[in-house]
């Protein structure tokens, strides 16, 4: 894992898979989450920055938007029921 503490990081590209990010700020930059392994943010600071999902996490996305819109009432709550549990 890659570690970065206590750094700034401004109009860039900032991959967090594999990463370890503490106290970091970011300035303008575009963050990618690939879920292709562990991430940690430990007390960084996010201004003005664009989220992007890619591979892995980009592809769960699309499965849960087709799961909500094209497998019914099932679908909707399943889907509904995961959010719920990823708020608690």
């Amino acid at each position: 894992m890659i570690k970065s503490i206590k750094s700034t990081f401004e109009k860039t590209t900032v991959i967090l898979d594999n990463h370890y990010y503490e106290e970091c700020t970011f300035k303008d930059c575009i963050i990618v989450y690939a879920g292709t392994s562990e991430i940690n943010l430990v007390g960084c600071k996010f201004f003005d920055c664009q989220w992007r999902l890619d591979g892995a996490a980009s592809n769960t996305i699309q499965f849960l938007r087709s799961m909500y819109k094209d497998m019914g009432e099932f679908g909707k709550q399943t889907v509904e029921a995961k959010f719920e549990n990823i708020k608690k």
